[in-house]
């Protein structure tokens, strides 16, 4: 071994004790202590346990203040976020409801956790190295998913599944997995609509299973309920949220820059239909060009968090699998421009700024990425410098707590919960140019994703470093 080895071995030690030191020390602040959307999800579960509508002000807000004891219930006594999940996701959550909060609330962490690590496993079946899977995924889906308690893991893990399906050539179960990620609409129907139109031996499993997850819908929250949903739910939801600060979508930028919000939650939508057809197009290419099939799972779902009308923070891990899959496969500087979006996506850019502790497991896990992906001396360390120093620079002006800024107005009990949520954020006073600054690296991993893809086209595969 030389000693240049020993003393990367050294380095690397040392940073990840200090950063496992710095999460133990966040305490209560630990992941798997709070979920904290999980209450959204358990009391939506609730409402169909009691044949009430889940999408009401009430009575998923009496449910939600009495399970969640958190500070901003506490000092926000008409506090309520709306669970905008389709109704065929629901069943899981009506069983939590019967089980009681607590257990449900662990069982929900075990579920994410067990997800998070067998999209890891996925990843590596499909021959990116596992280390490479897990760093890329720890912070994005392990700890901000959880931490979230989330319903995006179970259609990551669906994702990841699903190109491995196409990659052993398992159509008819792809297109089972591809139905799955429908768990999350707005990530899935790219993922679908690109199996149904590239993999036709798939399109009879999807499509069955697609008619089931409806059927499903229908009878738990009844045809209203599932009309309800789809013409005034997941609109009010993409109204409610448009200005919202953890939004990284389109219709949030050009709401930010000053245009109507009808203006550009119309922009928005049209991006969604132009950049997903875009995915699909370029993951078809790349597909054949890498002869390797997951792209055409994992292209379009990436760019479901490009543009768009609704992005959340809680998103972004699904551009992950597309992104090492070029990191891993593509070669010179396309793997080099993938590798350093892969670097930008592993970060979790709003949770690292608000929450210090997070910042040398950040950077922990970039310098490990770049190591093993094996970039110059050169590019990794002013790659890691710039990374290293943007996340500094951030946590010396952190956001101050929303719970301290502005508290929910009324609302009828009959309302949409979005009536209440959107009210609640277009009173959030925050300073705009640091929310959207915060943004920027991330918005340059997916263009940089793009970037690459293109880049790649019409050159040969690299071999998967072992």
């Amino acid at each position: 071994m030389t000693a240049r080895k020993i003393v990367l071995i050294f380095a690397f030690g040392l940073l990840g004790i200090a950063a496992l030191r710095d999460l133990g020390r966040l305490g209560d602040a630990l992941p798997w202590h709070r979920l904290y959307d999980f209450q959204d999800f358990y009391c939506a579960g609730e409402a169909v346990d009691q044949h009430a509508d889940p999408y009401r002000y009430e009575p998923l807000h009496r449910c939600e203040h009495r399970v969640n004891a958190s500070e901003a219930y506490r000092l926000d006594p008409k506090r309520v976020v709306p669970a905008p999940i389709p109704p065929y996701d629901l069943p899981p959550f009506e069983l939590a409801a019967r089980t009681g909060f607590p257990a449900a609330r662990t069982i929900d962490a075990i579920a994410i956790a067990v997800t998070v690590v067998a999209a890891i496993g996925g990843l590596a079946l499909i021959g990116i190295p596992l280390d490479v899977a897990a760093l890329a995924l720890v912070l994005p889906a392990g700890y901000l998913l959880l931490d979230a308690g989330q319903i995006v893991p179970f259609a990551l893990v669906a994702l990841v599944f699903c190109g491995v399906a196409l990659a052993q050539r398992r159509d008819a179960t792809a297109g089972v997995l591809a139905a799955l990620t429908m768990i999350e609409p707005h990530l899935g129907l790219p993922v679908c609509i690109s199996v149904l139109l590239l993999v036709p031996r798939s399109r009879l499993a999807l499509l069955v299973l697609g008619v089931l997850m409806g059927l499903a819908g229908v009878l738990i929250v009844g045809p209203a309920g599932a009309i309800e949903y789809l013409a005034r739910v997941l609109p009010a939801q993409g109204a409610a949220e448009a200005g919202y600060p953890y939004q990284y979508s389109l219709t949030y930028l050009l709401v930010a820059a000053g245009l109507p919000q009808s203006a550009a939650l119309a922009a928005g939508q049209v991006s969604y239909a132009a950049v997903i057809a875009t995915g699909i197009w370029l993951g078809s290419k790349l597909a054949n060009t890498l002869q390797r099939r997951e792209l055409v799972g994992y292209l379009p779902a990436a760019c479901a968090v490009i543009g768009g009308a609704y992005v959340h923070m809680v998103d972004l891990a699904i551009a992950v699998p597309a992104t090492l899959v070029l990191a891993t496969y593509s070669r010179a500087a396309s793997r080099t421009i993938a590798t350093l979006a892969l670097c930008l996506l592993a970060v979790p850019w709003i949770d690292v700024w608000i929450t210090k502790k997070l910042f040398l497991s950040s950077l922990f896990v970039v310098a490990a990425i770049l190591f093993r992906q094996g970039l110059t001396p050169a590019l990794s360390i002013g790659a890691f410098t710039a990374i290293a120093a943007a996340i500094y620079c951030f946590e010396l002006w952190p956001p101050a707590p929303f719970s301290v800024v502005t508290v929910m107005a009324s609302a009828r009990p009959g309302d949409l919960a979005q009536q209440a949520w959107r009210a609640y954020v277009l009173g959030l006073r925050t300073a705009p140019i640091p929310w959207l600054a915060i943004k920027v690296p991330t918005w340059a991993a997916l263009c940089g994703l793009l970037v690459a893809g293109f880049r790649t086209l019409g050159r040969p595969a690299a071999k998967p470093p072992k």
